[in-house]
């Protein structure tokens, strides 16, 4: 017993003297040089060396009425030449009887007023329909309005009787293809107007 206290003893007295030891001693600390690099600013961007002037601004007097501005103008001799125009070649045309014009004298002289009557030069051919043959039709009667030119020409002015208007068509081609003698008024070609009772036949 006496030797464990002993030993304890020795113990806590070696204790005591290593914690003066770290109390006693002062810090160390350890100092190293640092190098400061300045690092500046960039530079402000250069000025624009253009520099922009603004106009000056117009002041107008409105206080007094004008005529207003005016132009000086100056006359331009400007000669226009004629335009030259073609003479139509008129020999190939026609006229066509069917249209009216105010030119053209559309009246004749009546069948008692010529030396003689015109007589018929040319034949006449007609298409009956089909309905008109199962009807037995033969032949059938048509007063026609008709002027004769002096050169035997017929032209169809209207067609006052037909029985049968679908043949219409076919009357109107019939009278342009017919022929007259030229009607004839003291010795002179001249215009015939008449009613024309024509009998036409199926051919």
């Amino acid at each position: 017993m006496l030797i464990s206290f002993i030993i304890i003893i020795v113990l806590m007295a070696l204790l005591i003297l290593n914690n003066r030891r770290n109390v006693s001693a002062p810090d160390q600390l350890m100092v190293r040089p640092l190098d400061i690099i300045a690092v500046l600013p960039p530079p402000p961007p250069p000025k624009s060396m253009s520099k922009v002037t603004s106009s000056p601004t117009l002041k107008l007097d409105l206080r007094f009425q004008g005529d207003g501005p005016s132009l000086n103008l100056t006359k331009a001799n400007v000669t226009l030449a004629k335009p030259t125009l073609d003479t139509p070649n008129l020999d190939n045309l026609t006229p066509d009887l069917n249209v009216q014009s105010t030119i053209f004298d559309w009246s004749g002289f009546s069948l008692k007023e010529l030396d003689q009557q015109p007589r018929l030069m040319t034949a006449l051919h007609i298409v009956f329909t089909d309905k008109m043959r199962r009807s037995g039709v033969r032949k059938f009667k048509v007063k026609l309005h008709v002027l004769i030119l002096k050169s035997g020409k017929v032209h169809l002015k209207g067609i006052k009787e037909n029985p049968y208007p679908e043949l219409n068509p076919a009357i109107r081609k019939l009278t342009k293809k017919a022929r007259f003698s030229p009607p004839q008024r003291h010795d002179k070609a001249v215009q015939a107007e008449f009613i024309w009772p024509l009998v036409l036949k199926e051919s």
